[in-house]
Formats: C-alpha cells, structure tokens, sequence
C-alpha cells in the first residue's frame, strides 16, 4: 500500500544560489560603483552648470537675467532624477520642488536683462529662497524624513550647509579607487579605464601649469602660441577651476544624501513638566497683558470710535508705526514657537490648554495692533514692497494662529510641516500676485503716485 507522507521543507531555499541566480543581480559592488559614478557625474554637472550659466561673461546679454533661475531649475532636475525613486512617492519633497519651479518661473516672467540686479524680489528669491529651498530638497531626496519630526529636518537641512560638504570627503577621494578597479584587472578595459582616471588627473594640472609657465618664459609663450593660436589660458584657468574646486565638496553632500550613507537619526524627546511650562506662560501672559491693554486703550479705542488715533505730543503716525511694527511681528513670531515647543514637550492638562489659548488670544491682539498700524501708515504715505509684503505676512501670521488653535484640539494635524507649506504657497502667491503693480495701482488710486517706483531703491523700504 503506498503511504502518503508530508513534503518537508523545500531544501532550495537554503540552498546557496546557483551561477545562474546571481547573474540576474548585479553584485553590491557593480551596484554601489554605478551610484558613485551617478553622484560624482551629477555633481560634477552642477558644477559645470553654474560655471556656464552663472559665471561666464560670454552669454547673450538678453540671457543675464534668466541664468540664475535657470540654474537653480536644472539642479533641482539633476538632486531629483539623482534620488528618483525615493522622490516621486513623497508628496512634501513635490510640494517643495513646485515652489523652487514656481518661483524661478516667476523670477523669469518678471526680470529684464538691464534692471534684474536692481529688482528686490529678484534678489532675495534668487540668492536667498531658492538656495535654501533647494537645500531643503536635498535633505528630504532620500525620502527618510518625517512631517511628525520637523526638527530632525531643520536639524538636517543646518548640517548640509556646515557638515555634509565635509564630513564625506574621505568618501570623494575613495570613490576613485571604486572608479578605477574593474572585475579584470587585466583586460583592455582596465587599462582604459587607468588611462582615462590619469588624463581626468593631469588636465586640471595643466592648465595651472602651462600659463604659470607661459608667464615665466616669452620664448615658450611665443612658441606656444604659435603651436596651438592664442586662446586665453588664464580665463580657461579660472572656469577650470570654478568646476573643479567645489565638486569634491558637492559630491561630499550629495554621497551623505544616499539611504545607506546617513546612519537612523534617534529622536530625543524633551518633557517638561505641566508646572513649569504654566508658569513660564503665566509669567509671560501677565507682561502680554500690560501690553495689550495699553493697545486697547490708546489704540484700538479711537479706531472703533471715530477712526483716529490719539497719539503722545511730539509722536507722528510714521514714528509709531516704524518704531513698533517689526517688533510686534518678531513678537508674534516668538509667540507662535513658544505655543509649538510647549504643546510637543509638556502633558496635557487644563491650565495647560488655557495658558495656550491665552498665548494665542494675545498674539491675535498683536497682530491686530500691526496691522493697525500698518494701515495707519499706508494710509498717510502710500504702498510700497516691503509694506505690502508685510500685510499679506500679516495675513499668513493670522492663518498660523488659527491652524495652531486647531492643532490644540486634534494631534492629526502635523503643525509644522504645514506651517512650513504655507510659508511657501505664501511666498509664492505674493510674487506672482505682482507687487510692483500692485503698489503703482494703489498710489495712483489714492493719489500716492510718487510713493512707490520699481526702479527707485529708496521707495522699496518701509
């Protein structure tokens, strides 16, 4: 009679793999030489880049003014097709990658080639808010952050401007030697390869040698110049060396993005206890409450009655509103990360809820008192810039209070990440909305025509 027994385990998954297995994995090592390759090829790009777009004085003059955000647009392309897979299944890392494309078209809508220097939203989009946007990108390409730890990322994005440029160059020069070994070192490949690593060596020597040379010796610049005309060996120096020097230092930050190269970040969560972050709130509370009841009486008394404002002998609406209003939105500012670091690191308890939206009712109060003011001054001497953007930052303030009053009463909301979001979609929404023409419609309705001109400086300022 034949008997029926149960199949043991099946031995071919314990078995080590057959040769025909592994070929159809490329080994770590093939892997890990085609990622340094990529990174060193992708850094050495932006390099090259900026030298062209950035640095070269040969560009037409009608494209000056479009190089930088072009620029920033084609390393934006090279740190994500970099970090491809990771990227394309994180929707903040596409949040941010919108706004530096946004705001470079925006830059490139609104630039001329003889006034983009002068232009203050230029300025600060090109050589502020795209740079660190893009560094922002950077840190979140490996697709490890979390919107439920900010900070890990705030932290991360610092270390990339003082750290990660340096802390893998030991890497860079390593990197090198993965290029230049081969899986027969005595095959026809190799030696090319040899060949090729001591040409990318000796080319950037040269051309420090050969002008030094040049210089030293008339007979040999003579005879140089008759054997390959006379470029300018100085000028390809300096570019040379533009792409050069910064690329180790590129490669360093873009090897630390890698998954593999950053070592798990632990989080340390700080606890404070419910006493003393009441007190710290009460205490302030009791100043912010001084503050604003001076508002109430002197401020916002005479508005609500018959629009004016009674003001001490010898202050004018300009002094007041000067002297005060930056200090409140710092203030405001302040305020707004008070209730952050207080609501993530103490346990909830009643006087801590109500210490909070008592923070929060004052900071509303002094946003109203800015933007009192501001209104004050627009008022009496018209709309520039920096006043609009101050207003609609108002604006943006007034959306934080109400988005941390809803964090307060559901722990869904990842309060920060969002915060950060909205600056963004503001920034963004305040250089497509068209200040320039913003400002000139609002004097030239309310008779402030010489308030605000885009090609006078000195109208820009508050």
């Amino acid at each position: 009679m034949d008997t029926q027994q149960t199949p043991g385990p099946q031995p071919t998954s314990s078995q080590p793999p057959t040769h025909a297995t592994i070929k159809q994995q490329p080994p770590a090592s093939q892997r890990t030489k085609r990622r340094v390759i990529a990174t060193m090829a992708t850094a050495l790009a932006i390099t090259f880049v900026f030298d062209r777009f950035v640095c070269s004085s040969t560009l037409p003059e009608c494209v000056y003014g479009y190089a930088l955000p072009l620029f920033w647009m084609l390393c934006l392309a090279l740190v994500t097709a970099l970090h491809w897979t990771s990227v394309r299944r994180r929707p903040y890392t596409w949040l941010v990658v919108g706004t530096i494309t946004a705001l470079s078209v925006w830059n490139m809508l609104s630039v001329s080639a003889t006034a983009y220097c002068g232009n203050i939203d230029y300025a600060l989009t090109s050589f502020l808010a795209q740079p660190m946007l893009l560094m922002l990108h950077c840190q979140l390409a490996d697709g490890r952050y979390s919107v439920w730890h900010p900070f890990q990322v705030a932290r991360d994005w610092l270390t990339g401007w003082l750290m990660q440029p340096f802390a893998n160059l030991g890497r860079v020069f390593e990197s090198f030697t993965i290029l230049v070994r081969s899986a027969d070192s005595s095959g026809k490949r190799s030696k090319a390869r040899e060949i090729g690593m001591a040409m990318l060596v000796s080319v950037p020597l040269l051309l420090v040698i050969i002008p030094l040379l040049a210089s030293a010796d008339r007979i040999f610049r003579y005879e140089l110049a008759s054997a390959i005309g006379h470029p300018d060996l100085a000028a390809i120096t300096i570019h040379t060396l533009i792409v050069i020097v910064p690329w180790p230092f590129l490669c360093s930050l873009l090897l630390g993005l890698d998954i593999g190269a950053k070592e798990p970040s632990k989080s340390r969560h700080i606890v404070l206890s419910p006493a003393t972050t009441v007190t710290v709130l009460s205490v302030i509370l009791v100043v912010y409450a001084l503050f604003c009841s001076v508002q109430l009486r002197f401020l916002f008394a005479g508005a609500l009655t018959d629009g004016s404002i009674s003001l001490p002998d010898g202050l004018t609406y300009s002094a007041y509103a000067r002297d005060g209003f930056f200090q409140l939105l710092a203030v405001a500012a302040i305020n707004l990360a008070v209730f952050g670091i207080a609501l993530i690191s103490t346990p909830r308890t009643p006087w801590l809820n109500a210490t909070l939206g008592g923070l929060l009712a004052v900071t509303a109060i002094m946003l109203a008192s800015a933007a009192l003011r501001l209104g004050l001054y627009i008022g009496a001497y018209g709309l520039t810039w920096l006043r609009y953007a101050s207003l609609t930052f108002i604006a943006l303030l007034a959306i934080a209070i109400v988005l941390c009053a809803i964090r307060m009463f559901t722990s869904r909301l990842p309060l920060v990440a969002t915060l950060a979001a909205l600056v963004m979609v503001w920034y963004v929404a305040l250089g497509f909305s068209n200040p320039d023409w913003v400002c000139g419609a609002y004097n030239a309705t309310h008779g402030f025509s010489s308030a605000y001109s885009p090609d006078n400086p000195a109208t820009w300022m508050f």
